[in-house]
C-alpha cells in the first residue's frame, strides 16, 4: 500500500499542475478574446461612424455580448469596462463632442453599462446552465454507460448462472422440470430429455398429458392438484408412459410462489427406481425363499428330531438348537455349550476316534462324519450320529463349523434286531436248501419212476392191443369191439406223449442255462422247415420280419418258438389260407417278440388259463394238445427274466407275446 502511495503521489501533482496551467492559458484566452473584441468593435465603430452615429455603442454591445457569450461572466464584465472607457473617453467625447453633455454621457453609461452587465449575466447564466446541462448529460452518458455495463454484467451473471443451473441439472441424475400454472412444460433437463427421447424444444410449453400420456397423468394428476395448490408433494407409483412402458419412480413436486405468496407454478424432481424396485422385489423374493426354506429345513429337523449346532474354533463355544441339547438329556438350552463338554458325554472308549476325526476335519478341509456312545445327562446310554462341515476365512484360518446331530439308538438296536434276524434268516435259508435240495432229488427220483414205470404199462397196452389187432380172430369181432381197441391204443399213445411232456416241463426249472447271442431270426426258419412236413397240403402264408439279436438258452428259446409257431399252424387248419406273423418290438429295457394268426382265436375272458399245466380253451377231438407246451413256453421265459402274454378274439386270431432283456451296447459289440 505504501508503495502504492509513492508511485501514484508524483502522477497526482503533475497532472493537478497539468490542469492550472491549461485554466490559466483558459482565462487568459478569454480576457483576450473580450479585448479582442472590444478593440474590434472600437475600431469598426471608428471606420462606420458616418453610418452609425446614433448609435456608437451597438458594436460595442456585439464585443461584450461575444466576450460573455465565449468567456462568461468575468470576461463579460471586463469587456463591459473596457467599452464604458472607450465610449466614454474616445468615442463620446471626440465623436459627439457639442452635443454631449454630462448628464446625457452618464445616463448612456449607466444604460450601457447595465444592458452590457445583464448580457454579461444573461450569458454567465446561459453558460452555467450549459455547463450543468453539459455536467447532467455528462452524467446521464456516464449513468447510461455504467448501467449498460450494469445491464451487461447482470446479463453476464444470468447467463453464468443459467450455465451454472444446466450443468448442475444436466449433471444430476434425476429428472428435473419446471412446469407453470396452466401445467405446461418451461424447463426440462438433460436428463428428462433422454429418458422421454424428445430434445427440451419440442417438449416446452407442451400440456404434462401431450408429453407423459393420458393414462401416466391420470396416475399424477391428484399430485399435480396437490401441488398448484401451494403444498409440496412426494410420492412413489407405477406409472404407465405411453413411449416408455412400465416404470416405478420417486416423484418430488416443489411450488414456486410469487411475491403475493400465489402459486405460478412448480418443479418437478422424479427418479427413476424401477432397477431399485426390482431389486427390491428380488430381495423380498429372496428373502421370502429363505425364510421359507428356514422354515423347511427347521421342519426337516424336527420331523428328523435333529439338532443343528454352530462352532466358534477361535473359543470352542457353540450356538446350538434346544433339539440339540435335549438329544444329550437336558430339558432346556445350557448358558454353555463347548467342544470339552461334548467330549465329557462321550464314552472314553470312543473319545480317540473321535478326536482323531475331528483333527482330520480341520487339517484336511474334510467332513467331520461320526457316530459314538453317550452318557446323557439322566446317566442314560445313547448312540448319536453327527456330521459338521469346517468353513475357513480369507487367510485360510478356520473359523467355524456347523453341523447336525441326531439320536440313533432306536437304529442302533434295529440294525443289532436286523443283524440277529438276519443270522436266523441265513440259518433257515440254509436248511430250507438242504430241504429243497432233498426234495429236488425226491422229485428227480420220481421223474425217473414216472418215466419207467408209466411208460412201461402203456406200451404194453399198446403192443397187445396191435397184438390182439393182427389176430385172426379180430376180424370177427364187431364194430363197437374194434372201435374199443382203436381208442385203448390211441389213448395209450396219448398217455406216453402226456408223460413226455410232463417230463420236459419238470426238467425246465432243473436244466442249467446256457446264455449266448442268439440270431432268433435263424431258429425260427429252422422251427418254420420243422412245421412244414406236418403242414403238407396246407396253405400258409408265412410273414416273417427281421428279428435281433438277443442272449439266451438256443435249445429252450427252440422249444419256445417251436410251441408257439406250431399252436399257429395248428388252430389255423380251418382257415383255407392261413397267415401267420412272425415280428418284433422294443422298449428301453427289453425286446417283444410276438406269433400271431388268423385262426379260430379264444376268449379274452379264459386268458388267465392259457399259461397253466393241463389248461386248454378246445376239445381235444378238434384240435390236439396236452394243456402242457404253454406252461413250458412261460416257466422258460420266466427263467430269462421276461414276460409272456397273449390277446385274441374268437374266430379271429390270436397273437402271443414274449419279451426278453434287450443286450448292452457292450454285449452287442
Amino acid at each position: 500500500m505504501t508503495h502504492k502511495m509513492r508511485v501514484s503521489q508524483p502522477e497526482n501533482i503533475f497532472v493537478a499542475k497539468r490542469k492550472k496551467g491549461a485554466l490559466i492559458r483558459e482565462y487568459f484566452l478569454h480576457y483576450a478574446v473580450a479585448f479582442l473584441s472590444v478593440s474590434l468593435a472600437v475600431g469598426a465603430t471608428l471606420l462606420l461612424n458616418r453610418y452609425m452615429s446614433a448609435t456608437p455603442a451597438a458594436l460595442l454591445f456585439a464585443a461584450v455580448m461575444v466576450t460573455a457569450w465565449y468567456g462568461g461572466l468575468g470576461p463579460g464584465l471586463f469587456a463591459t469596462v473596457l467599452s464604458t472607457l472607450t465610449l466614454y473617453n474616445l468615442l463620446l467625447k471626440q465623436l459627439h463632442p457639442a452635443n454631449t453633455t454630462n448628464l446625457n454621457i452618464l445616463v448612456s453609461l449607466a444604460v450601457f453599462i447595465l444592458a452590457a452587465g445583464l448580457i454579461s449575466s444573461l450569458n454567465e447564466s446561459r453558460r452555467t446552465a450549459q455547463r450543468k446541462a453539459e455536467e447532467s448529460l455528462k452524467f446521464l452518458r456516464e449513468s447510461q454507460a455504467e448501467f449498460d455495463r450494469f445491464v451487461e454484467s447482470n446479463e453476464e451473471i444470468v447467463r453464468l448462472r443459467e450455465t451454472e443451473l444446466r450443468l448442475i441439472t444436466d449433471t444430476l441424475p434425476v429428472l428435473i422440470s419446471f412446469v407453470d400454472l396452466e401445467q405446461r412444460y418451461r424447463f426440462n433437463n438433460r436428463a428428462y430429455e433422454e429418458w422421454f427421447g424428445q430434445p427440451a424444444a419440442e417438449v416446452y410449453g407442451k400440456h404434462l398429458w401431450e408429453v407423459l400420456g393420458e393414462s401416466a397423468y391420470e396416475v399424477v394428476r391428484p399430485y399435480v392438484e396437490q401441488v398448484l395448490s401451494g403444498k409440496q408433494v412426494t410420492f412413489e407409483t407405477e406409472i404407465f408412459y405411453k413411449n416408455l412402458g412400465t416404470r416405478y419412480i420417486n416423484a418430488i413436486y416443489v411450488p414456486q410462489l410469487d411475491r403475493q405468496g400465489s402459486v405460478e407454478g412448480f418443479a418437478v424432481l422424479i427418479s427413476d427406481i424401477s432397477e431399485k424396485q426390482a431389486a427390491l422385489r428380488d430381495r423380498f423374493l429372496a428373502e421370502e425363499a429363505l425364510r421359507e426354506s428356514e422354515e423347511r429345513l427347521r421342519f426337516a429337523l424336527q420331523s428328523a428330531e435333529l439338532g443343528d449346532w454352530d462352532l466358534d474354533l477361535t473359543n470352542q463355544t457353540a450356538q446350538r438348537s434346544l433339539r440339540h441339547d435335549q438329544i444329550f438329556g437336558y430339558e432346556s438350552l445350557l448358558p454353555e455349550w463347548t467342544y470339552e463338554i461334548f467330549l465329557q458325554h462321550v464314552l472314553p472308549e470312543d473319545r480317540p476316534l473321535i478326536e482323531a476325526k475331528f483333527l482330520s476335519a480341520l487339517t484336511n478341509n474334510g467332513i467331520w462324519d461320526f457316530e459314538c456312545r453317550i452318557r446323557r445327562a439322566d446317566g442314560e446310554l445313547r448312540w448319536i450320529w453327527g456330521r459338521g462341515r469346517v468353513y475357513y476365512n480369507d487367510q485360510g484360518e478356520a473359523v467355524r463349523m456347523l453341523g447336525l446331530v441326531g439320536d440313533i439308538s432306536d437304529r442302533k438296536q434295529a440294525e443289532t434286531s436286523l443283524q440277529q434276524l438276519n443270522e436266523t434268516l441265513e440259518q433257515r435259508i440254509q436248511e430250507r436248501t438242504a430241504q429243497l435240495e432233498a426234495a429236488n432229488k425226491e422229485l428227480e427220483s420220481f421223474s425217473y419212476s414216472v418215466s419207467h414205470d408209466l411208460r412201461a404199462p402203456f406200451r404194453h397196452i399198446a403192443g397187445f392191443v396191435q397184438l390182439l389187432a393182427k389176430q385172426p380172430s379180430s376180424a370177427t369181432l364187431d364194430e363197437t369191439s374194434q372201435r374199443y381197441l382203436r381208442i385203448i391204443s390211441q389213448t395209450a399213445k396219448q398217455a406216453g406223449v402226456l408223460i413226455d411232456e410232463l417230463l420236459t416241463f419238470s426238467r425246465m426249472g432243473r436244466t442249467e442255462m446256457r446264455y449266448i447271442i442268439l440270431n432268433i431270426e435263424q431258429l425260427v426258419q429252422e422251427v418254420k422247415r420243422d412245421l412244414l412236413t406236418e403242414a403238407q397240403g396246407r396253405v400258409i402264408h408265412w410273414h416273417i420280419q427281421s428279428l435281433p439279436q438277443v442272449q439266451g438258452d438256443p435249445s429252450m428259446l427252440r422249444l419256445v418258438l417251436y410251441n408257439l409257431m406250431g399252436n399257429a399252424v395248428k388252430y389255423t387248419q380251418t382257415r383255407t389260407i392261413a397267415e401267420i406273423t412272425v415280428g418284433s418290438s422294443d422298449n428301453e429295457n427289453e425286446v417283444i417278440f410276438f406269433v400271431q394268426d388268423n385262426g379260430v382265436g379264444f376268449n379274452m375272458q379264459y386268458v388267465h388259463k392259457l399259461f397253466g399245466v393241463f389248461q386248454r380253451l378246445h376239445s381235444y377231438p378238434e384240435f390236439e394238445g396236452t394243456g402242457v407246451g404253454l406252461a413250458n413256453v412261460q416257466r422258460i421265459i420266466h427263467r430269462h427274466n421276461g414276460r409272456v402274454w397273449a390277446e385274441g378274439e374268437v374266430d379271429t386270431g390270436a397273437t402271443f407275446y414274449f419279451s426278453l432283456p434287450k443286450l448292452s451296447k457292450k454285449e452287442t459289440e
